[in-house]
């Protein structure tokens, strides 16, 4: 019994970094040494938009996942990116992005952590080492 509940508060210790979310607000989880924790970060920098208006995307370091909610007024963007184990942050950037159910034509794309209106350009990223990087 006494194995049981250790091992049951080991896991609930460990799984202290992108665990399921709660309904109150949890500490800042510290991240491992070379790893990030899950978590929705401001976007930093440009968005860019495919020729048909209907894609945002960026390049980002070690990937993440783009959301999207649209109105008629706005395009509301969230980047989520998730936990990476210790040692882990040797990776590629990725191209992240998310597919709109209309194009964005005059709308104004906003991120959701901020609240700041993202700049978007047309086109894609001409060089990787020179694109802005967003980082966890």
């Amino acid at each position: 019994m006494r194995r049981l509940l250790a091992v049951v508060l080991l896991a609930a210790a460990l799984s202290g970094c992108g665990g399921h979310a709660t309904a109150t607000p949890r500490t800042t989880c510290p991240p491992p040494a070379g790893g990030r924790c899950a978590q929705d970060i401001a976007w930093h920098g440009p968005i860019y938009l495919t020729p048909d208006g209907r894609r945002l995307h960026q390049l980002i370091l070690c990937g993440g996942t783009l959301h999207a909610t649209e109105t008629t007024d706005s395009v509301t963007i969230r980047l989520h990116l998730g936990a990476i184990g210790a040692g882990a942050m040797s990776c590629a950037k990725v191209d992240v992005g998310v597919r709109l159910r209309a194009a964005v034509g005059d709308r104004t794309v906003v991120d959701s952590v901020s609240g700041r209106v993202v700049r978007v350009v047309h086109g894609a990223p001409q060089d990787p080492r020179s694109s802005p990087t967003l980082r966890g």
